[in-house]
């Protein structure tokens, strides 16, 4: 990506903070790896617009052997609230995460780790970050934002459950 374009959604980003709405960028989380499935993980935390809407979406892998393949998505979806998009934003810039390298990001080559990725993305340019591990202890109130957003997402939000893109179940 050239620096014009990570400009681009670090300009976006600045604005989403001050507006609290997404128009067009999209956020995520993601937390995963780990052992080869039924016990990997794949957690995926998401601002992004749905139907015209800021949305929180939150989307974890799950198993089930009467599926073929046994991997489904069980996804939870509620409103974005201004305040959310802020905060996200805000915990993004002041930690630096696109503009700053962090030891936890130098890739250690072990095999099935699990790592947490920060992506933003806007038209099409992303911007990206992967921690090894565990995120930098710097980061620690990002992290506790995206479980608030996840926990409020599962508690409030509407469930669903999708083998392969399909919906199969709420």
């Amino acid at each position: 990506m050239t620096a014009s374009n990570a400009e681009k959604v670090l300009a976006k980003l600045r604005q989403s903070g001050q507006s609290g709405r997404l128009d067009g960028l999209e956020i995520e989380y993601w937390v995963g790896g780990g052992l080869p499935p039924p016990r990997y993980r794949s957690d995926q935390l998401r601002l992004l617009c749905v139907d015209g809407r800021d949305t929180v979406e939150f989307a974890k892998m799950c198993f089930d052997d009467h599926y073929d393949p046994p991997s489904l998505n069980e996804k939870w979806q509620v409103p974005a609230t201004g305040v959310d998009v802020r905060e996200m934003v805000r915990l993004l810039l002041e930690g630096s995460v696109f503009t700053t390298h962090y030891p936890e990001e130098d890739d250690p080559g072990i095999a099935d780790i699990l790592s947490t990725e920060v992506i933003a993305t806007f038209s099409g340019d992303e911007l990206k970050r992967r921690y090894y591990r565990k995120p930098p202890e710097s980061l620690a109130p990002l992290v506790r934002a995206a479980e608030a957003l996840i926990d409020r997402a599962k508690r409030e939000g509407e469930r669903g459950l999708y083998h392969q893109g399909k919906r199969v179940g709420d």
